[in-house]
């Protein structure tokens, strides 16, 4: 193994932070990679030829007895029984020498944790080239080089598997979760739920959090959602919302149960208070998901031909609310922070401009799928073009 030098650097940083001493890191061909002192990086130091010969402590007591040493002590670094560096306690032998063995091994600790880390990046990023192959491939003619692939990454294709595709947004309006930094906490927080089972597979796509699990393992599916929702929650004031297909046995089926979780997934936040919504939970929304393009554009252009992209939006929100709260006045204006006299001059206004009344039960479904295909995946983008 080689050590990277940013890796060899925080380590002697630390390092210093403990023993208060200088302290270098020499790589197998003996020149100083990272140092304390910063001067001293890029030197050849003669006293880590003899321990990588001697294979234990060398002890400097006169500076010009190597050339590029100072006085102090060195000792081998090993990672998987080989040396992989030395490490270098500037000062007296007396002083410095008391520290020695704790710094060898706390050095070959952090190699080793850094390398874990590492494999365990790679692993990650392997699934999730895998897993996006699987579920964005187009053709079936590689389908021996899936079977390879899936071989060789210990992930069994022909078990019974629930996929679900989860989306993560912080409470009270605010905006969508995005930053690298709190995608690989929520990705972390995640997988402590499901990584009971290697089987059980999750990558970040996008804005979207798929989840592929094993279901002979899983013994209580929405038990293991509350749970993440409720935490996630609690712990970050973050909301999530999931969707949820049906169970595959094959490649071909966990990309159906894929697509059936992103339907769902729209449907659970089309309905906010509904944090996770099942395929067989759907009616209408499958219906609306089967239209082809063409057939959602002139149903929204019937419905919404008047309106611009800004007042769109506003009505795309009321009626969204207005439907969550079961036609409720009360309880809509509430959650849009809005008086319930001018609701209802927002909703006056729907009908004036649609010419679909949101009160009258037969205008009220037409709104509703008129909003469920706005929110389609696609729809709105190809409406507004």
């Amino acid at each position: 193994m080689i050590v990277p030098v940013n890796l060899a650097q925080e380590i002697v940083d630390r390092m210093k932070e403990i023993i208060n001493q200088d302290i270098n890191y020499i790589d197998p061909n003996c020149i100083i990679i990272a140092s304390t002192d910063r001067k001293r990086i890029g030197d050849f130091h003669g006293g880590a030829q003899v321990v990588l010969k001697k294979k234990g402590m060398v002890a400097i007591t006169d500076e010009n007895q190597f050339i590029g040493t100072r006085k102090g002590i060195n000792l081998p670094v090993y990672f998987d029984d080989n040396i992989v560096g030395i490490i270098g306690i500037t000062g007296k032998e007396e002083e410095v020498s008391k520290y020695g063995k704790i710094i060898q091994s706390m050095t070959e600790i952090l190699i080793k944790e850094a390398f874990i880390k590492e494999q365990s990046k790679i692993e990650r990023e392997s699934k999730k080239q895998f897993i996006e192959e699987v579920l964005f491939r187009i053709n079936d003619e590689d389908k021996e080089t899936i079977r390879i692939r899936s071989e060789l990454l210990n992930v069994k294709l022909d078990i019974p598997r629930v996929t679900l595709v989860a989306r993560v947004q912080q409470v009270k309006k605010r905006k969508m979760i995005d930053t690298a930094v709190n995608n690989y906490h929520i990705y972390n927080f995640i997988n402590r739920y499901i990584d009971y089972d290697q089987q059980n597979l999750l990558v970040q796509s996008g804005l979207n959090y798929i989840m592929i699990l094993n279901m002979n393992t899983t013994n209580d599916l929405i038990g293991l959602v509350k749970k993440i929702y409720e935490n996630l929650k609690h712990e970050y004031n973050l909301s999530i919302c999931f969707g949820i297909g049906s169970e595959s046995r094959d490649d071909a089926g966990i990309r159906q149960s894929f697509e059936e979780a992103k339907k769902s997934l729209m449907v659970s936040l089309l309905y906010k208070k509904r944090f996770y919504v099942s395929i067989f939970d759907l009616d209408l929304e499958l219906v609306v998901n089967d239209l082809s393009e063409k057939a959602k554009y002139n149903y929204l252009f019937k419905v919404f031909k008047y309106l611009d992209e800004e007042q769109l939006s506003s009505y795309i929100e009321v009626l969204s609310t207005y439907f969550r709260n079961n036609g409720s006045i009360m309880k809509t204006a509430d959650e849009l922070f809005l008086h319930k006299n001018t609701l209802q001059y927002k909703l006056n206004k729907i009908k004036t401009v649609t010419g679909y009344d949101p009160r009258n039960t037969r205008d009220l479904v037409v709104l509703y799928l008129a909003v469920l295909i706005y929110k389609s995946e696609g729809a709105y983008k190809t409406f507004m073009l």
